[in-house]
């Protein structure tokens, strides 16, 4: 397969992967101010959901970018280096952040399989307010810019 093709393939993946992102992104960007406990468990539902695309998406982004580095001999270059560290460390970190939610998924999860949980709309209300979106929605940002900069400009 030639170089602009997986260059193609690569670009479309990351296009694929912020789109589906978009849905966790907004989730939790909008659930700190959500009142509704039903209307927070169709939210968390939908971003759980949207991770089902996400993840593939993320595995995609990483296969055609190594592909990409072996086409064109990238590999003696730190700036392909970088951007995989970039990537790795903030998928895991964000992960790790995004453990707030995970009450939530539970809670949303138990209640679509098995009906109502124990869960009152009280608690439901309550852990949906205490979440904070800024640092997962800011260091999602910074890497982003981080990455393209990397793939544009190539630096070092």
């Amino acid at each position: 397969m030639s170089y602009a093709w997986l260059v193609f393939l690569h670009v479309t993946s990351v296009v694929g992967f912020v789109l589906a992102h978009g849905a966790s992104a907004a989730m939790g960007l909008r659930l700190r101010r959500e009142t509704s406990p039903d209307s927070i468990r169709g939210m968390v539902v939908l971003s759980t959901l949207s991770t089902r695309v996400m993840y593939p998406f993320l595995l995609l982004v990483l296969l055609t970018g190594i592909a990409a580095g072996f086409a064109q001999n990238w590999w003696r270059f730190k700036w392909i280096w970088t951007a995989i560290i970039v990537l790795v460390v903030t998928t895991i970190v964000m992960n790790l952040l995004s453990q707030q939610y995970n009450p939530l998924r539970g809670e949303a999860r138990e209640r679509r399989h098995r009906g109502p949980v124990a869960e009152t709309p009280d608690v439901i209300r309550k852990v949906a307010a205490s979440t904070r979106p800024g640092p997962i929605s800011a260091l999602g940002v910074v890497a982003f810019v981080v990455l393209v900069w990397l793939m544009i400009v190539k630096p070092f």
